[in-house]
């Protein structure tokens, strides 16, 4: 004789036991589980690309700072622009140096190598620079000439100072005999800066 099962108990709450909850727990945490990894290895992933690729950002943010990495990142790009700025302001001061100075000494470089040549063809002839004034938009230069005739290529200077200058003139305004046929020409060499 074969004896059935039954269950007497009809409002009996089915329980289940802690092994089989532990494995539906399980089963339950593997998506979110999957998802937190998958997010870290991508976070981390892009760590290192951004690390090859501006290997200095990590000089100032640290691991652990990561949540705050954009703000601490967009004020050192606030620092380095600012930093930026100011070279490119020295560098344009520099600049506005330099040509102010080319151009309140250029017509004396000028002067100067015109001199040089004609005195090294020609030992017989001599120069003596007499009066200089430059003014903050005007030069004006006294020179002369000692020789027999004049040496001086007042075209070419005149040539060479348009480069910089919108009206040079360079004129001859006297002329002294000093003995025999030596003479000395008195020029006047003026122009706007």
């Amino acid at each position: 004789m074969k004896l059935e099962k039954l269950n007497l108990y009809t409002k009996k709450i089915p329980k289940i036991s802690l092994q089989k909850f532990l494995v539906y727990l399980a089963i339950a945490l593997i998506p979110f589980i999957s998802i937190m990894f998958y997010s870290f290895v991508w976070s981390q992933w892009k760590i290192n690309e951004i690390a090859i690729k501006y290997p200095k950002v990590f000089n100032i943010v640290s691991v652990n700072d990561i949540k705050n990495a954009p703000q601490i990142i967009k004020s050192e790009i606030v620092n380095y622009n600012n930093k930026i700025l100011g070279i490119t302001k020295k560098i344009e001061s520099y600049h506005d140096y330099y040509n102010e100075t080319l151009r309140s000494k250029y017509f004396l470089q000028v002067l100067l190598n015109e001199f040089n040549n004609i005195t090294s063809e020609n030992n017989n002839t001599e120069f003596f620079i007499d009066f200089i004034q430059l003014n903050s938009n005007k030069y004006f230069v006294r020179f002369y000439e000692f020789s027999e005739s004049p040496q001086l290529k007042i075209e070419d200077i005149i040539k060479n100072l348009k480069v910089i200058y919108k009206d040079p003139s360079i004129y001859l305004n006297s002329t002294k005999t000093l003995f025999g046929t030596f003479k000395m020409f008195e020029y006047i060499l003026e122009g706007s800066l």
